[in-house]
């Protein structure tokens, strides 16, 4: 079944889930263009922008199991929804803030929220997808309409300091904007999407409940994907949470020309979103993993050297964007799937835990690098945690996947016959 029929099977509530990411990520664009902006504005150092982010990631890692624990007993939506509603008062309160300790306050609430939006999402909406197949068309396309218009928002959040330059900084009222589409996304969801009830823990008592969540502690499988995600918080938050930033000083552009850039990226993001269940269908999940690692891995070491041209930079620079997403979509997708129904939450939990605390490590870092205005370190920093996930992909994924595979529990029917080729 072609990838656009399979949409039109999705049950209504992926839906309205998918089509309420728009405000999501119109409002997480905007925020993320004129953050630093306007924290830079605010004579807040490079460096501290980076303990912000390192604070950020640690807190969101902090409030992940918790987090899969009360999903357990009040329900997924219920977490999802307060979640998103604390990313938007956090939100405003970088807006409120003129001191440091604000926007520490400010940031601690946000990735509370962020934390309990990313432990429950894939989960709350695999529950509405139902079966294997339409789990990963809808991820497919949920990040794809956020990209997409996250990257409007990018482009919006170019343009609104000009239009409302008004506040401690021209860039004050594009952080309000970006806070109250956030909270309205939050009313409409509470409003549309039904609650759902796990239940395979219904029945089951709070002591049996523990015992399970023990147990799972040692599960190996969930220890090797999570250590395998950790390597990818670094990746990511090497490069992303700054791109903005070394766009700007690299380049010299003004914030316009940066909003553009990062409009056609959000574009590539969209792109690279879309296609990803036909590589996988394509060519099979193991050799899907080592084309797009080859892709990422090449792009991040032309992007090391400083000498390039403006035009090459740009072009491998979106090359990279939308290459490295597809492979982490491939990550959280794929790794999702392989772990069983009844131990998703916990295993969101653990590697929200896991993965935050690889983004922090790695935001400390690249933010420390940048102060002292290096903005082609990140890109050979990258290029190494990439080189190493590769590898322990090999050892400890790859067995993982072809077991899964031979059980024919992945999304695709041809996977194992492509597979078992590629072996």
């Amino acid at each position: 079944m072609l990838f656009i029929d399979q949409i039109k099977f999705l049950p209504k509530e992926v839906k309205r889930f998918i089509a309420t990411e728009a405000l999501l990520g119109i409002g997480m664009g905007i925020f993320g263009l004129v953050l630093n902006l306007h924290l830079l504005a605010l004579n807040v150092s490079p460096e501290q922008i980076g303990a912000l982010n390192s604070v950020g990631t640690l807190v969101m890692g902090a409030a992940a199991i918790p987090a899969g624990f009360f999903a357990n007993y009040i329900g997924r939506k219920r977490i999802f929804i307060s979640g998103i509603t604390l990313t938007g008062i956090g939100y405003w309160l970088f807006g409120l803030g003129k001191s440091i300790g604000v926007f520490y306050l400010a940031q601690i609430i946000q990735f509370i929220g962020i934390s309990f939006l990313i432990t429950t999402e894939v989960q709350l909406l695999f529950s509405y997808a139902k079966t294997n197949e339409l789990e990963t068309v809808s991820y497919s396309l949920l990040f794809a309409i956020f990209t997409l218009f996250s990257g409007i928002g990018t482009l919006l959040g170019g343009f609104i300091p000009n239009w409302f330059p008004y506040g401690n900084t021209k860039y004050q009222s594009s952080v309000y904007i970006s806070a109250t589409l956030i909270l309205v996304a939050a009313l409409l969801r509470g409003i549309l999407l039904p609650c759902v009830n796990n239940s395979f823990d219904k029945g089951k008592s709070k002591l049996l409940l523990l015992n399970i969540r023990i147990y799972q502690v040692f599960d190996k499988k969930i220890l090797l994907i999570t250590f395998y995600l950790f390597l990818a918080g670094m990746a990511f938050s090497t490069i992303v949470p700054f791109q903005n930033v070394i766009v700007k000083f690299r380049m010299g552009w003004s914030d316009e020309y940066v909003s553009y850039l990062l409009t056609v990226n959000g574009l590539i993001l969209f792109f690279a979103s879309m296609i990803m269940p036909w590589i996988i269908n394509k060519f099979g999940t193991i050799k899907a993993y080592y084309y797009v690692y080859g892709m990422n891995l090449l792009f991040a070491f032309i992007l090391a050297f400083n000498n390039i041209s403006v035009m090459m930079f740009s072009t491998i620079f979106l090359l990279r964007s939308g290459s490295f997403t597809l492979l982490n979509n491939m990550m959280e997708s794929q790794t999702m799937s392989v772990v069983e129904e009844e131990k998703r939450d916990f295993f969101a939990g653990v590697k929200s835990l896991l993965r935050s605390i690889g983004s922090a490590i790695a935001s400390y870092l690249a933010g420390y690098i940048l102060e002292n205005k290096n903005y082609t370190y990140p890109f050979l920093i990258t290029f190494i945690i990439l080189l190493v996930s590769l590898l322990y992909f090999v050892v400890f994924i790859k067995p993982i996947f072809l077991e899964k595979i031979k059980n024919g529990k992945f999304s695709f029917e041809e996977e194992i016959q492509k597979d078992v080729e590629g072996m």
